[in-house]
């Protein structure tokens, strides 16, 4: 097992998916697309540069094997570029954990692979308007818990004859990418088990989505003329908001480290 040519089936598979690697080129040029995903690639090679030796698995071609079947069954049934580059990434992750970190398939480094793919674009446009629906209705509660009779409407918080949009670049998802980026990777250096690494994507994502609700009602004020701050707050809200959502999700990883 240990002369297994690990780097040669990591070559011959990169060969496999050619054409993934094309798609991934023009995605990370699009210009609706931006290029945060190379910096989870980037991290993905740091995490197997760095990774401490580990014990060979046994039989660790099943795992990538099967999903070059899946992909080339997928492929000539007309999937969509994006499926297919799922399925590559998945089967390069499973390799690699094989091969640097003695597991079947790494949680960590599976999910830095598929945060690596240019789909910031087709997140804004299924995800972005449920988030805000979701930023909205969260931070409706929390304006009428402070006796701001405000209404949730689609996308928008109506009050006092007024409607306050939820706009695009405030639903939340890069904010999402980045909480679930830095979870990914805090799991990665902890060397967190698959289990774990789940609970820190999902508490992730639960303190974005909060964050962000707090960050929505805390811009109704401004936006709705309660309270008069110069134009840099909007921004700087935003700034705070990411900033304690950082700190809860590191605060809640290293929590998850030390869980037994």
């Amino acid at each position: 097992m240990k002369k297994t040519p690990f780097p040669l089936l990591m070559g011959a598979l990169c060969i496999a998916f050619w054409p993934v690697w094309i798609w991934f080129a023009a995605g990370s040029m699009d210009a609706s697309n931006d290029y945060s995903g190379l910096l989870a690639a980037a991290t993905v090679l740091a995490v197997l540069w760095w990774a401490p030796a580990a014990q060979p698995i046994a039989r660790p071609l099943v795992l990538p094997a099967t999903l070059l079947v899946l992909y080339a069954m997928a492929t000539a049934a007309g999937l969509a570029p994006s499926g297919g580059a799922l399925l590559a990434v998945s089967a390069l992750a499973a390799l690699a954990s094989a091969w640097r970190l003695g597991r079947r398939m790494d949680a960590a480094l599976l999910a830095l692979c598929m945060l690596a793919l240019p789909l910031a674009a087709s997140l804004q446009f299924y995800c972005g308007y449920p988030l805000r629906i979701v930023a909205g209705s969260l931070s409706a509660a929390l304006l009428r818990m402070n006796g701001i009779a405000v209404v949730r409407e689609g996308a928008m918080l109506a009050w006092d004859g007024q409607l306050i949009a939820i706009d695009a670049p405030c639903s939340g998802v890069k904010m999402l990418w980045a909480g679930l980026y830095l979870a990914c990777a805090l799991a990665a250096s902890y060397r967190l088990p698959a289990w774990r690494t789940l609970a820190a994507l999902v508490m992730a994502g639960a303190v974005v989505v909060a964050a962000n609700a707090i960050r929505a009602a805390a811009l109704f004020h401004i936006e709705a003329g309660l309270l008069i701050l110069p134009p840099w707050a909007h921004e700087a809200t935003g700034v705070a908001c990411f900033i304690a959502a950082a700190m809860g999700i590191y605060a809640g990883v290293h929590t998850l480290k030390g869980s037994t």
